[in-house]
């Protein structure tokens, strides 16, 4: 997962980040983003926001394992390997508590047995226990949502030289996206989108094969090639094609192919000058972005590869009578941003400020004004985010050439406004 430097600060405020940063936690200093099918690209760094890394790739299983000894250290009581069997929260209860039933690990076919299932009294019960949430059933809430059509093919690679930039290219079926990922500078991750019958194909290739692959669709060389125009643009056939019935889309993409690119690319290359020269605008920077930087070409593959299906989806209710959601249990989000685990752990923190305001005025962290609470703070800050990444999504799945011009056209516009640039990467970091 990549870890914004706001999710840093939480798992470092709660002790987890140093077993972290010592197992491995790959920074990347800068990231670049363009579309396969127009000129036009972002590029974000961190020494502009006076900032180390604009975020860390880590693998999941360090941050449970380290979050676990936090626990442990804390002297939070861990029970043995269990499922959830049973939620009982509400009114007709007595006392004030919710009841979690857990079966132990292996006792399935136990029935009988006292001992095989246990019974927990809790003030309030936190499901976090992902996607497809067994807490959230068995409180019968529900989180309606799509599936995209679509898998992430995940892999790692090697690159031919060291980096410490996050690349991100949009393609037609999906972006793919190269991170840093271990203390090897030229070994990166691959996160990438496609069909489910393409991303299978992806994840079923031999190493070499796989790293050609991800190598010519990073660079855009072969059928990864969208910049050549069609005989729609060329000005040569276009008449003979006018009166048929595709006319609409040769002139869209003869008007873009012979006047909005090279409008654009001229503008670009203004800016990219401008920006050589420290920027305009008194010295901050105001106009003027980073020219584009090809990616370090993929020489190698390894390890294990996988594909999982994307969607998105968000519970219509965190809250119910003494239990509350979060992570991927209230919401999931598609993985373009790499927000999924960030918005996650704000869930957690956003639930720890109001149970400390709560016990504060010796308050019940299961009421529901404790609860309620919660749940207006994390709508709040998570719903404007799911709504950008599934706006970008279907923004970047339009298959146009006035469209992908607009596109192209838009993250240059990024890339050349200082205060605009600074302030999405500050928001992405987890500032906002």
């Amino acid at each position: 997962s990549a870890l914004t430097p706001a999710s840093v600060a939480l798992l470092r405020s709660v002790g987890a980040w140093d077993r972290v940063a010592a197992a491995r936690a790959r920074p990347f200093t800068a990231m670049q983003v363009w579309d396969a099918r127009a000129p036009g690209h972002v590029r974000y760094d961190a020494s502009e926001l006076g900032a180390d890394a604009l975020g860390y790739v880590v693998e999941n299983r360090i941050v449970h394992a380290a979050l676990a000894e936090a626990a442990n250290r804390l002297g939070v009581v861990a029970a043995a390997p269990s499922g959830v069997e049973g939620v009982l929260c509400g009114p007709t209860l007595p006392g004030p508590f919710s009841v979690v039933t857990l079966r132990r690990v292996g006792d399935a076919k136990d029935t009988t047995s006292d001992t095989a299932t246990t019974d927990i009294h809790a003030r309030v019960v936190v499901g976090a226990d992902g996607a497809n949430s067994r807490v959230r059933a068995l409180a019968g809430l529900r989180a309606p949502g799509w599936s995209y059509g679509q898998k992430a093919a995940v892999g790692t690679v090697t690159l031919s030289r060291a980096s410490d930039v996050a690349w991100q290219r949009f393609l037609p079926d999906g972006p793919i996206a190269v991170l840093p990922a271990t203390d090897d500078p030229c070994v990166a991750n691959v996160v990438w989108t496609n069909a489910p019958e393409e991303a299978d194909r992806l994840v079923s290739l031999s190493d070499e094969d796989f790293a050609n692959e991800v190598d010519n669709a990073v660079r855009g060389v072969g059928k990864y090639d969208f910049s050549r125009p069609s005989k729609a643009g060329d000005a040569e056939t276009f008449p003979s094609r006018l009166s048929g019935k595709d006319a609409l889309v040769d002139v869209e993409r003869l008007v873009v192919s012979s006047f909005l690119e090279p409008l654009t690319k001229r503008g670009m290359s203004m800016l990219e000058q401008a920006h050589r020269n420290g920027g305009l605008g008194a010295g901050v920077g105001l106009v003027g972005g980073a020219p584009f930087e090809p990616p370090p070409r993929v020489t190698g593959a390894g390890g294990t590869r996988g594909a999982f299906p994307l969607a998105t989806r968000m519970a219509g209710r965190h809250v119910s009578a003494r239990l509350a959601l979060i992570g991927d249990a209230a919401h999931q989000v598609h993985p373009l941003g790499g927000q999924g685990v960030n918005l996650g752990l704000r869930d957690a923190q956003l639930l720890q400020g109001v149970f400390e305001e709560t016990c504060a005025v010796g308050g019940d962290v299961g009421s529901s004004s404790c609860l309620l609470a919660y749940e207006k703070k994390a709508r709040a800050a998570n719903a404007p985010m799911m709504a950008a990444l599934d706006a970008l999504q279907k923004l970047f799945a339009v298959d146009s050439a006035g469209v992908a011009w607009a596109r192209g056209f838009g993250l240059a516009g990024v890339n050349a406004i200082g205060p605009l640039r600074r302030e999405i990467a500050k928001y992405a970091m987890g500032g906002a």
